[in-house]
């Protein structure tokens, strides 16, 4: 019969019997230590979750961005949305509050309710509003339309699978992000992709895109800059593949021959510049 260790009355106060299972204060210590350490060594695990959990959900915004507009061009004789209801100048025709009737209003009430036109890595001040067509508060957006194919055909871009339709912007130069030419009639101007010598049409002196979501990179590429998520930006092609663009996409390749920009910039070949 093994003996059991009994409480002793007339032990000095504070002295523990060997068999005692309570922690000594030096061994609490050690384990508040460890268990600090091992908080610390997680946080950047959970901001890799995190951050891999917000680029996975802009993904699945943008898609279902795209599936709403292939719902409204089936409805509109299979074109893309208008950019936005123009004022006499070409402007977005703004209302008192700024907030222009743009592709976002036309397109919002066709999406999924599980879908939000802001990306979650997106800080407030890169949000872009458009006027609600049903009249309630106005629609945050953080991605842009590529502007050459507003009101045209689905059916009759060019290397869809490399065209650029929708990209991650960041509105009125927020993060330092480039934005020459800002459209003068209206506060919000991040839901429009644009070039870097004109908000019409680009030409052979086009050499940049705008409103992408690039921080630190105000004054084009003179320095390294960010992207919203780490190293890139998401984005959506004609036909619905997605491409992640880098800071280096910003810039243009005019092609003489064609009269167009190249790749992802490419512009409607039924219209000419020159």
């Amino acid at each position: 019969m093994s003996e059991q260790t009994a409480y002793d009355p007339t032990a000095p106060e504070g002295e523990s019997s060997s068999g005692s299972q309570y922690l000594s204060k030096k061994d609490a210590k050690w384990l508040i230590v460890a268990a600090i350490l091992v908080f610390i060594g997680l946080i950047p695990v959970y901001i890799f979750m995190r951050e891999k959990a917000f680029r996975s959900t802009c993904v699945k915004n943008m898609n279902g961005i795209m599936e709403a507009m292939v719902l409204y061009s089936a409805q509109h004789d299979d074109r893309f949305p208008p950019l936005y209801n123009a004022n006499g100048d070409g402007e977005p025709d703004a209302g008192k509050e700024g907030y222009a009737y743009t592709w976002v209003s036309d397109v919002w009430p066709y999406k999924s309710d599980r879908v939000d036109f802001v990306c979650p890595t997106a800080k407030p001040e890169e949000y872009a509003y458009s006027a609600n067509p049903r009249g309630g508060d106005p629609i945050p957006s953080t991605y842009g339309f590529y502007a050459p194919y507003a009101s045209y055909s689905t059916l009759m871009v060019d290397h869809p699978e490399s065209v650029v339709i929708l990209a991650e912007t960041s509105n009125g130069g927020s993060e330092n992000t480039y934005d020459p030419l800002p459209y003068k009639s209206t506060k919000f101007d991040g839901m429009i992709i644009g070039w870097n010598n004109s908000n019409e049409w680009p030409d052979e002196e086009t050499n940049k895109i705008t409103r992408l979501a690039f921080p630190d990179t105000k004054n084009g590429l003179e320095k390294m800059s960010s992207a919203r998520h780490d190293k890139f930006i998401n984005s959506i092609t004609a036909n619905r593949s997605r491409i992640y663009l880098s800071p280096d996409d910003l810039r243009t390749e005019y092609s003489p021959t064609r009269y167009s920009l190249m790749g992802h910039w490419l512009e409607p070949v039924k219209v000419k510049t020159k």
